[in-house]
């Protein structure tokens, strides 16, 4: 599929509409500070708590997934060793 100057790679396209979305969150989120900003400052050990873990917790799912992509390469690898060591069963 040839690509003309008018078309943007899709990669470009995701990194736009991710920024976009990123913006309309953040300006989201002001909105709703600026309404409810005694709530927030009456509950901020709270929700610095609720933040703390829950960045923690990304961090552990991030770690879990790192390795569970590492436990999964070295499967395929040592697959792809004991495969390649045996004959095929299919006549050539």
């Amino acid at each position: 599929m040839a690509t003309s100057p008018r078309t943007t790679p899709p990669r470009s396209r995701a990194v736009k509409l991710a920024l976009l979305d990123a913006l309309t969150a953040g300006a989201a989120l002001g909105y709703l500070a600026h309404q409810y900003r005694e709530a927030l400052v009456a509950n901020s050990a709270a929700i610095g708590l609720a933040l703390l873990l829950g960045v923690g917790f990304a961090g552990v799912v991030r770690a879990a997934a790192r390795l569970l992509r590492q436990a999964s390469s070295r499967v395929d690898a040592i697959f792809a060793d004991e495969l390649r060591d045996k004959p095929s069963p299919w006549p050539r």
